[in-house]
């Protein structure tokens, strides 16, 4: 059995509706994102997959959808969304009053495993179709990573994700494994 893995650190904040304690707050982390890819055999360069596609394919797309936005449940993004749309602008707003010029408008459109990227106001929320905890991100990160290799890889089993939610100055790390 052959093993790879690799990770990357995005920088985003999340809410879990309904926590009973800090959670319940809008707070960011520096997460770490991390897959574990497994097959029985190489392939003719002698890789599991060339760690390029695990980047391209899975960990980029999950950062370009993730990085400095907010990771928010459906629930909670019904609840809020016009809400966040009134504080975006005024948020998006104070470029343009402080620096006298307009925030460039990006509004991507991204969708990863049911992850979609909306933009109320002009600023990033990724709406799961889950409350964002670690656990569960860490699941969708495992799907997200089987669909994406499976078109350049189809011999490479994901053995597990991580989402790691601090890393100091100790981890806490969740991980999925099927």
């Amino acid at each position: 059995m052959y093993r790879i893995r690799k990770s990357i650190d995005v920088d985003f904040a999340h809410h879990v509706r309904g926590h009973r304690g800090a959670c319940i707050n809008i707070h960011g982390h520096t997460w770490k994102f991390e897959v574990l890819l497994e097959s029985d055999e190489l392939d003719a360069d002698g890789f599991v997959v060339d760690f390029k596609h695990l980047k391209q394919r899975v960990l980029k797309p999950c950062h370009d959808l993730l990085d400095h936005g907010l990771a928010i449940g459906p629930d909670t993004y019904e609840d809020v969304k016009e809400d966040l749309a009134r504080v975006g602008a005024d948020l998006v707003a104070s470029r343009e009053r402080v620096h006298g010029e307009p925030m460039p408008t990006e509004e991507t459109p991204m969708e990863i495993a049911g992850a979609i990227a909306r933009y109320p106001g002009g600023i990033k929320v990724i709406v799961f179709p889950f409350a964002p905890t670690s656990e569960l991100m860490a699941r969708w990160l495992w799907q997200a990573a089987r669909d994406g290799l499976a078109p350049v890889a189809p011999q490479v089993r994901v053995a597990s994700a991580r989402v790691y939610e601090t890393l100091h100055p100790v981890e806490a790390v969740a991980e999925y494994t099927p």
